[in-house]
């Protein structure tokens, strides 16, 4: 007698950008560490990011890059 299998699908995790440290921001593609801390900085003068979309008002973010990293990110309190 066999058991079928569950039908689980994993999504992959997001980062977080309100909370991301650099290392993890880094891990994206198209931010290295000059981005990562770009990210932080608007974070800590700004506060946290109401969307993904806010991202290119981040110095070095243009929407190519944004549409590039999109998939990999997500904002959260």
């Amino acid at each position: 007698m066999s058991i079928p299998a569950a039908n689980i699908t994993a999504s992959p995790q997001k980062i977080n950008i309100n909370s991301a440290d650099p290392w993890l921001l880094e891990a994206l593609p198209g931010i290295g560490t000059t981005k990562a801390k770009a990210i932080i900085d608007y974070r800590q003068k700004n506060g946290f990011f109401r969307s993904v979309d806010e991202l290119t008002k981040v110095d070095g973010i243009s929407p190519a890059l944004l549409a590039q990293i999109n998939p990999f990110v997500t904002v959260a309190d």
